[in-house]
């Protein structure tokens, strides 16, 4: 009975240590620890992805896809200054700019919400990380652990339209040092994993 006992802790260990990424996005689909929630007045597109809030509590949250190829999602103001977002044929009317255009060339907007909008900013984590005791590196130290954190944001208008986007970025634990911040690793794993007007249900 012992020995069963033992084999069964050995397979479900070493199953773990294989598939431990696996089983966390898998439970991250049904639990998450939530973080926090913010409202959030003051954006940045850098034509990469979107910063948001203020320094020096800014995000940086880019639109590369966990395919490691750029999301469809791009960011234009129109003629009356508003700044719209463009995604799978679908447009969201965020705010008004309030940058000039640059005719250099240099794609930076910056713009807030619209009178009436209602935002909200969720940051959560993982309930269950993984050990990594296979990563090996000559260069850098290997985390014990990594987890995923993951940021949603919910914009609505008065009108009924909604925004929703939500990025998966990823978290390494290391020994005297704690967790490092959640970081886009470009590793087929972390990213923007949905975006879009809601009308078009992505998000």
């Amino acid at each position: 009975m012992i020995a069963k006992t033992l084999v069964a802790a050995v397979v479900v260990g070493v199953a773990w240590l294989c598939t431990g990424r696996y089983l966390t996005v898998f439970l991250d689909r049904l639990f998450a620890v939530r973080v926090v929630s913010v409202q959030v007045r003051h954006f940045q597109y850098d034509g990469g992805g979107l910063r948001i809030g203020e320094f020096p509590t800014t995000l940086s949250m880019t639109f590369g896809s966990i395919d490691n190829q750029d999301f469809p999602v791009r960011l234009c103001s129109d003629a009356s200054n508003m700044v719209v977002l463009s995604s799978g044929g679908s447009h969201f009317t965020l705010g008004p700019r309030t940058n000039p255009v640059i005719s250099s060339g240099n794609p930076d907007i910056y713009f807030v919400p619209e009178r009436g909008d209602a935002l909200t900013f969720t940051t959560t984590r993982s309930v269950l990380g993984w050990p990594t005791p296979f990563e090996f590196s000559i260069l850098t130290r290997t985390p014990w652990w990594k987890r995923y954190v993951y940021y949603r944001l919910t914009w609505r208008k008065g009108s009924g339209a909604e925004l929703a986007m939500l990025w998966r970025y990823e978290q390494d634990y290391f020994a005297g040092s704690g967790w490092t911040e959640p970081a886009m690793m470009w590793n087929f794993q972390t990213g923007l994993l949905l975006g879009g007007h809601a009308s078009a249900r992505i998000g």
